[in-house]
């Protein structure tokens, strides 16, 4: 019984010595054991500075991970402080401003299968850097600063897999850059700055299944970089600048699954552009400047699940664009196109396997009952003109709602048991009237409800701000004083209004007046002044100068005859056979 004793006490001594709590730890760190039963390391405080306390660390350590939070980065170098970790699989060292890797820092660690040290402020990296790795299947230098990367530099990762270099300030890949990374699977390249890839980058990397490239400023693909990734499946070329994409560019890809061309500025999808792409699943199309779909644009994509045309500037489509990819789709994005509800209601009906759908940004005002059919498992109606949400418009499917952004001003009872069910709701940024009649059954459900309670009121102003989950029943405001507050505010508001129109109205009407008034008076002063002045003439010349018209009473003569006298007065035959009979010597007739 006592040898018994003895050897459990002996046992429990060992398991007590060999328990994660009794190894090796920093005090600056956080030292455990994860679900898979590895070593693991967290020093995340920050603040740190150099030397990494790898000394203080238990030689059976699998994962050492080093970070800091955005505003305390540490400061480190990285050397070959490494060896005597011999169990070491993966070194994370970031937000720690390394500039540089050093000198062979991983000789000596060959058990290294990842190395991550994104977020920090390298800005070069030469071959001798990665001597020693040769089980490395992971190497991330993400944001970064590296602006060059010489032919070859990674030869020494024979093995690598997955190889990351997003956004540094690389503005060119030089032919045979990954030289010897013939197993390289995952390549991400985007964030960026070049207009053009070179096929022979790609020479050595034969087996890429991943390519991505986005937000790289390209503006053309060669297409003999595709002949060279006969196995590609993934690719990513999103947020570029390319105008226009060939009916046979994608001819060589033909284990395509994934192919991202959103954020470019393609106008036109050419017939059979993708005829060669029967693998292919997912295809995004997204925010160019597609104002036209030709009928055989989707043709033989007898795979495709998901297809994302939103964004555009389409206002129709042609249905049998959508028939050939009808039996196999299962999500369509046509948001912020300009579809009108009956070209809307035509797509849904030709897209009878439609489970997820999205028409956010196409100024719908109402969602009618049948609208969306009852298969729609996921909405998306944001950012429309909805003013009344009724749970007769709600596919019986239905599993995740987005109304957000809407105009929707309160929710019914039986539309808040409904939101409760469903698996997730969005229903923010809307302007929500917390009255009785509109919001009481969410405020008394809003606690149980994760999309209720962060709802905010907008009116009436007692309550403008306050989350659903804040408040009591009898502070909503009852039903036949709904809104009074802000409506006798708004009625003040009007009356201000109309009396400031009135009174600019009379004052303009008033300015009008005066200078009517005086114009009139200046044109009068003016015409009397020219009669008086035609008067006076008038009267000068009256008896001197004689005016060789004949005219009634006393004729005068001036000479030569001024013929531009204004007043004349015509006289008949015997008028003036009259007048000559009076004269001195005149003769009768």
């Amino acid at each position: 019984m006592l040898l018994c004793w003895l050897q459990l006490s002996s046992c429990l001594v060992l398991l007590w010595l060999c328990s994660p709590s009794n190894a090796l730890c920093p005090s600056i760190c956080t030292c455990k054991v994860t679900e898979k039963g590895r070593r693991k390391v967290l020093c995340n405080r920050g603040g740190m500075v150099d030397p990494i306390p790898t000394s203080e660390l238990d030689p059976g350590t699998e994962i050492l991970e080093i970070s800091a939070p955005p505003s305390d980065h540490n400061s480190l170098t990285i050397g070959p402080i490494f060896q005597h970790l011999k169990k070491l699989e993966e070194l994370h060292i970031r937000r720690s401003s390394v500039h540089q890797i050093g000198m062979h820092p991983f000789w000596g660690v060959p058990s290294l299968k990842v190395v991550d040290l994104a977020s920090n402020s390298i800005g070069t990296v030469l071959d001798h850097n990665f001597r020693g790795l040769v089980n490395l299947v992971e190497l991330n230098l993400d944001d970064n600063r590296i602006r060059t990367l010489q032919t070859g530099v990674f030869k020494h990762l024979t093995e690598l897999r997955i190889l990351t270099l997003q956004r540094n300030l690389l503005d060119e890949l030089v032919p045979r850059l990954f030289l010897k990374l013939g197993k390289l699977h995952v390549l991400k390249l985007s964030g960026n700055k070049f207009e053009e890839l070179d096929p022979e980058v790609f020479k050595d990397v034969p087996e890429l299944r991943v390519l991505e490239c986005r937000g790289c400023g390209l503006r053309r693909i060669n297409t003999q970089t595709y002949h060279l990734l006969p196995y590609l499946a993934h690719l990513d070329l999103g947020n570029n600048q390319m105008q226009f994409i060939a009916s046979d560019e994608f001819r060589d890809l033909k284990r395509l699954h994934t192919l991202k061309l959103d954020g470019n500025q393609l106008p036109v999808v050419l017939e059979k552009t993708f005829v060669r792409q029967q693998e292919l699943k997912y295809l995004c199309l997204a925010r160019n400047r597609l104002a036209k779909i030709t009928n055989t644009a989707f043709l033989n994509l007898s795979s495709l699940v998901d297809l994302d045309i939103g964004y555009n500037k389409l206002d129709r489509i042609e249905m049998v664009a959508l028939q050939h990819v009808a039996d196999t789709l299962q999500r369509l994005v046509i948001s912020g196109n300009a579809f009108t509800s009956s070209v809307i209601k035509n797509i849904l009906t030709t897209a009878y396997n439609v489970r997820d759908l999205g028409i956010a940004h196409m100024n719908l005002r109402q969602l009618p009952r049948g609208f969306v059919p009852d298969r729609v498992r996921k909405l998306n109606v944001s950012s429309n003109n909805l003013t009344e949400l009724g749970v007769a418009a709600l596919p019986r499917q239905l599993t995740e709602l987005d109304a957000s952004n809407n105009k929707l001003t309160g929710l019914e009872e039986a539309l808040v048991f409904r939101v409760e069910d469903l698996r997730r709701a969005i229903l923010g940024a809307n302007p929500w009237q917390c009255s009785a009649c509109r919001m009481g059954a969410a405020v008394l459900r809003a606690n149980r409800t994760d999309s209720l309670k962060n709802l905010t009121c907008a009116s009436p102003r007692k309550l403008r701000g306050r989350s659903l989950s804040t408040l009591r029943s009898e502070e909503l405001t009852a039903c036949k004083n709904s809104g009074d507050e802000d409506a006798a505010s708004s009625l003040s508001d009007n009356k201000v209004s109309l009396a400031v129109g009135i009174t600019s109205l009379l004052a303009f009407l008033i300015v009008c007046i005066i200078f009517v008034v005086c114009s009139c008076m200046r044109r009068r002063a003016r015409n009397s002044v020219r009669e008086q002045k035609r008067i006076a003439e008038m009267q000068e010349n009256s008896l001197d100068h004689p005016i060789a018209i004949f005219a009634k009473g006393e004729i005068s003569f001036k000479f030569p005859l001024d013929l531009t006298e204004r007043k004349v007065s015509v006289s008949t035959i015997d008028e003036i056979k009259k007048d000559t009979q009076t004269l001195p010597n005149g003769t009768g007739i």
